[in-house]
């Protein structure tokens, strides 16, 4: 905490963690969020074959593990495991759904690669962390509150074609448009006064 009051701006992933900053530290934190990189990971226009797709760590001490073994088991059709980076826009290109579950209740990665790759996010509800500050449930993403409603909402948007496109049109656009790492580098500059 000592540290961030020698910088002129504390520039922060999560906007919960600049909250806290400013509020203990009376640093200038500054929330910058996690974005994508569309030439890495982008829409490939690949069929899309899988149903949905995971890809990252089980977190097995947690409910992600458990929502992960109830998703293989539901929906055969999918990915969900590890992967290569590389592989990453491969697997979510070919996706209609791209699962998220944040543990932490972190706006993370994922979300934007798989709105890069223009699959339909469906991710767990996220408060106070800036959320409605960028994404718009049923609008650009899906949500869901509790396992059950997971399930009901990966099964309405597998059943409505249309609709599901449409949501993940909107979420990929979002996302290429005005959340690239781009984006957030030109605003960090702006932020420290260079043009």
């Amino acid at each position: 905490k000592e540290q961030v009051l020698r910088y002129d701006y504390v520039f922060c992933a999560q906007k919960n963690g600049a909250d806290r900053l400013k509020r203990d530290t009376g640093a200038n934190a500054v929330w910058i969020p996690i974005g994508c990189d569309p030439e890495k990971h982008g829409d490939l226009g690949f069929e899309r074959r899988f149903d949905v797709a995971f890809v990252g760590t089980e977190g097995k001490k947690n409910l992600r593990g458990e929502l992960l073994k109830a998703l293989a088991h539901r929906y055969p059709n999918s990915f969900i495991g590890r992967a290569e980076s590389g592989l990453l826009s491969n697997i979510y290109s070919s996706a209609k759904i791209g699962f998220n579950y944040s543990i932490n209740g972190d706006i993370n990665m994922r979300m934007f690669e798989v709105l890069s790759c223009g699959a339909l996010l469906v991710t767990n509800l996220i408060h106070d962390n800036g959320f409605e500050e960028i994404f718009s449930a049923g609008v650009n993403v899906a949500v869901y509150r509790n396992p059950s409603e997971l399930f009901k909402v990966i099964d309405h948007y597998l059943a409505c074609d249309d609709e599901r496109k449409m949501i993940a049109g909107e979420g990929h656009a979002l996302a290429v448009s005005s959340h690239t790492y781009a984006d957030r580098l030109k605003k960090m500059l702006e932020i420290s006064g260079w043009k």
